[in-house]
């Protein structure tokens, strides 16, 4: 396994913010993008004292000019609340206006009371809550999902 992948998986374990099977996932799609980077996922990380303290992963959304999904966000516990995460999401938003004049940016996360974190730091970043489905994953844990525009528009 890719020492990289390694690393990943092992910030996101870290956080506990995610569970065994999204976990599993990400090693699935961190698998594709060792296989073809830059294909359907681009992987950014961020470094703190020489260590990778932070990851980003997002691609181009399907059948859109300049839509991309930011799929994951995750930095390790040692290097939370330094502005890791700001930096990840900003290195993004500038990769993506590299390759467009603009760009539309879509995540989602949950809506349980334990994500409050995540969601302030959507909100923070600029982006905005543009729809919810309750108890979508599932009862009690809604979808929330937040777009953000960069670039012209």
């Amino acid at each position: 396994m890719n020492s990289t992948v390694e690393r990943c998986l092992a910030i996101a374990a870290a956080t506990g913010a995610f569970s065994p099977a999204e976990i599993t996932v990400l090693g699935e799609v961190l698998a594709e993008w060792a296989l073809r980077p830059g294909r359907d996922y681009f992987l950014l990380t961020g470094e703190r004292d020489g260590v990778t303290a932070g990851f980003i992963i997002f691609g181009p959304a399907p059948m859109t000019e300049f839509a991309f999904d930011l799929y994951w966000i995750a930095v390790d516990p040692a290097f939370q609340k330094k502005g890791t995460g700001r930096l990840l999401e900003a290195k993004m938003c500038s990769a993506l206006l590299e390759k467009s004049h603009r760009a539309v940016i879509r995540t989602e996360t949950s809506g349980r009371e334990d994500y409050r974190g995540q969601r302030l730091f959507y909100l923070a970043a600029g982006y905005g809550e543009c729809g919810r489905i309750q108890d979508f994953y599932r009862e009690g844990d809604d979808l929330v999902l937040y777009c953000k525009k960069i670039g012209e528009q």
